[in-house]
C-alpha cells in the first residue's frame, strides 16, 4: 500500500464529534470569498513584513515597536519571505495537480522552483533528503528532521483558504502536506492553522474559531493541550504578558530566543488573536512581541484575522500600503511582479473545485457566483505521533546509515582512509581532477547536516601531532534574480571523538579562490585511538540563493607527527 493511500485511509478513520440528519449549509458570494482570501494573503504579508526585523531577536520584556520602522510601498519576498512563497508554492501545486497533490508532485515543484539558499529549517532538511532519495513522510520524521518545528505551520495556509468552511478537508490537506517536513506536534501546527483559516470565512468570534479548530487535533497532542491552556489563561488573565510568560514557562526551553517549535510559536499566534480584540494592528504586534519566531507568528495571526475581516475591513495602514504588489525573487518560473489580488483570485478558483468535490454547490457565473457549502462538524484526527528519545535515536541512526552507504565510494579515489558520511545530493559530491592549482580535489556541498568526513586513527604516544587540511571555496556566482555577485563562505570545524577542537572560516579573497592549509594541534590525544571528524558548515545569509556557493573543496588531509613541537607553536 502506498504512503499516500495510507494517509487517505487515516482520513477515513477520523472520529466525528457530532452527527446530523439533514446537512445544513452555509453560503458565501464570490465577492465575499475573494475579499476574505485577499484579506488572508494581505494579513500574512503585513504581519511578516512587520516581524522580519525582529525575527528571533524580540527579547523579553518586549520592544516598544508598534508599526513598521520603514513603511513599505510593496511586498518583497527577498528577505525571510518564506512565510509567503511557501504558501504560494503550495497553491501552485494545488492549481497544477488538483486538490490532492502527491508527495512526489509536491517535492518536484519544490526542487524545480525553490532556490536552495532561500529554504531554511525543517523545509531545507526535507528537500535535502528528497534529493538523496528519501521520500516523505520519512523526510519529516524526528531523527531525520526536527519533527516538531513550525515550518508546516507557516507553509500550509493555502489548505485553509481553498476550503472555506470545510475544516475537515483543510485539515486533511494540511496534515498530509505537513508531514513532508514535520511530524506529531509540527504537523499538528499545520492542521490547526488550516482549520482556523477554513473556519474564519464563516465566524467573527475568535474564541469560537480557536475552539472549533482545536477539535480536529489528536486527543493526546501537546499542541491541543497548549491550545486549551492558552484559552484558559486568556479567561483568567487580562494581561497578555502574563499569558505569554505562562506559555514560556510550560512550553518553551527558555534557553534561547531562537525557539522554533510549533507548540510555543502556535501559542504566540493564539495570544495575538485572543488578546487582539479583532484589531489588526494590535493582533500582529502582540503576536510579534511574544517573541521566538517573531516574523512567522504575526504573519500567521495576521493571515487568520485578515481572512476573518476581509481585505476591505483591514485598517488601510496595514493593507493599502502594499499597493496590491508582490515582488517575487524566490520562486523560479514566476514573473518578478505579481498582483496580490490575482493570487487571491487563484485561491478562489481552486476553492471552487474543493467545494464541488466535497458536497458543495456553486450557482451563477463569474463574480455573481454563490458558493453553497455543507456545514461540517470537526472530526478529530485519530493518529497519535508521540516523541521518545528511543524513536529519535533510532531514526537518526537509520538516516546516518543511509547517507553513509550512499556516499561510501566517493572518497575511494581521493583519500580512502577518510569516509564522507554526509553531503548534499542537489549537486552530488565528486572528485575533481584539478581545481585552481591543486589536483584530485574533493568537492562537496553541505546537506541535511553539513559536510562530514570521518576516520579513526591511532596517534602514537610521545609524539606531537598536527592535522593539516587543504581547503578552498567556490568562485563568486552572479545571482540570476538580483544581478548581484554572491560570495559565500563556509566554516571548517574539527572534532575529536565528537568534541570540537577548532574551526577555520574559508572564503574567497576579492572573489578569487585561494587555497589555505590550516593546522590543528592533536598532541593532547597522543597515545589514543580517536575518531576525527571534519565538518564543513554552511554560512548562509539572507542574501544568498545558491547552496553551491557554500560548496566545500578539500585538496588533502594530512596528520603530521613530530618528535618535538613545531617551531612556530
Amino acid at each position: 500500500m502506498s504512503m499516500r493511500y495510507r494517509f487517505f485511509l487515516a482520513a477515513l478513520l477520523w472520529l466525528p464529534l457530532a452527527t446530523a440528519g439533514d446537512v445544513p449549509t452555509r453560503h458565501i458570494t464570490y465577492r465575499e470569498y475573494f475579499d476574505k482570501a485577499q484579506g488572508g494573503w494581505l494579513g500574512k504579508i503585513s504581519g511578516v513584513t512587520l516581524g522580519v526585523p525582529r525575527e528571533f531577536a524580540e527579547t523579553w520584556p518586549p520592544s516598544n515597536i508598534r508599526y513598521f520602522g520603514e513603511v513599505p510601498d510593496h511586498f518583497s519576498d527577498l528577505y525571510s519571505g518564506d512565510d509567503l512563497y511557501f504558501p504560494l508554492l503550495i497553491q501552485i501545486c494545488l492549481k497544477k495537480y488538483g486538490t490532492h497533490p502527491t508527495y512526489e508532485q509536491y517535492m518536484r515543484e519544490w526542487s524545480d522552483q525553490l532556490f536552495r539558499g532561500k529554504v531554511w529549517g525543517a523545509n531545507s532538511i526535507a528537500l535535502e533528503h528528497y534529493w538523496a532519495g528519501i521520500m516523505p513522510p520519512k523526510t519529516g520524521f524526528p531523527g531525520y528532521n526536527g519533527g516538531h518545528d513550525d515550518d508546516a505551520q507557516i507553509d500550509f495556509d493555502s489548505a485553509g483558504w481553498v476550503a472555506p468552511g470545510l475544516m475537515n478537508q483543510a485539515s486533511e490537506m494540511a496534515d498530509y502536506g505537513g508531514h513532508i517536513m514535520c511530524w506529531g506536534d509540527g504537523a499538528d501546527g499545520a492542521v490547526m492553522v488550516a482549520a482556523m483559516l477554513s473556519e474564519a470565512f464563516f465566524t467573527s468570534d475568535v474564541e469560537q474559531l480557536v475552539r472549533r479548530a482545536q477539535s480536529v487535533l489528536p486527543r493526546k497532542s501537546a499542541y491541543r493541550a497548549m491550545v486549551e491552556d492558552v484559552l484558559r489563561w486568556h479567561r483568567e488573565q487580562p494581561d497578555w504578558r502574563v499569558t505569554r510568560q505562562l506559555l514560556a514557562r510550560k512550553y518553551s526551553s527558555e534557553s534561547t530566543i531562537e525557539e522554533s517549535s510549533a507548540v510555543v510559536n502556535g501559542g504566540a499566534v493564539l495570544i495575538g488573536l485572543l488578546y487582539g480584540d479583532k484589531d489588526f494592528g494590535k493582533t500582529v504586534v502582540t503576536a510579534m512581541h511574544c517573541g521566538w519566531d517573531s516574523d512567522c507568528n504575526p504573519a500567521t495571526a495576521g493571515g487568520i484575522l485578515g481572512t476573518m475581516l476581509g481585505a476591505s475591513k483591514i485598517d488601510p495602514r496595514w493593507s493599502l500600503i502594499f499597493h496590491d504588489t508582490y515582488e517575487n525573487y524566490c520562486l523560479r518560473g514566476l514573473p518578478r511582479w505579481l498582483r496580490i489580488s490575482e493570487i487571491a483570485r487563484d485561491t478562489v478558483e481552486i476553492g471552487q473545485k474543493v467545494v464541488l468535490e466535497n458536497g458543495g454547490h456553486v450557482s451563477g457565473t463569474g463574480e455573481e457566483r454563490v458558493f453553497t457549502i455543507p456545514v461540517e462538524e470537526p472530526r478529530t484526527l485519530v493518529r497519535q505521533e508521540l516523541y521518545s528519545d528511543e524513536l529519535i535515536e533510532h531514526n537518526r541512526r537509520e538516516m546516518q546509515d543511509y547517507y553513509r552507504e550512499k556516499l561510501k565510494l566517493v572518497t575511494r579515489d581521493w583519500q580512502p582512509e577518510w569516509q564522507l558520511t554526509m553531503a548534499s545530493f542537489q549537486n552530488p559530491p565528486e572528485v575533481l581532477a584539478d581545481y585552481f592549482g591543486r589536483h584530485r580535489v574533493l568537492r562537496a556541498q553541505p546537506g541535511a547536516d553539513a559536510v562530514t568526513l570521518q576516520r579513526t586513527v591511532t596517534l602514537a604516544a610521545g609524539k606531537h601531532h598536527y592535522l593539516r587540511v587543504g581547503v578552498a571555496h567556490h568562485p563568486t556566482i552572479l545571482n540570476e534574480q538580483t544581478g548581484s555577485p554572491e560570495i559565500g563562505k563556509w566554516i571548517l570545524e574539527v572534532q575529536v571523538n565528537g568534541n570540537k577542537v577548532g574551526e577555520f572560516t574559508v572564503y574567497t579573497q576579492g572573489g578569487q579562490v585561494v587555497w589555505e592549509d590550516p593546522q590543528f594541534d592533536l598532541t593532547p590525544y597522543a597515545g589514543q585511538t580517536v575518531r576525527l571528524s571534519l565538518v564543513g558548515r554552511e554560512k548562509v545569509s539572507d542574501t544568498e540563493f545558491y547552496m553551491v556557493s557554500e560548496s566545500t573543496y578539500w585538496s588533502d588531509v594530512e596528520i603530521i607527527s613530530l618528535g618535538q613541537p613545531e617551531p612556530w607553536r
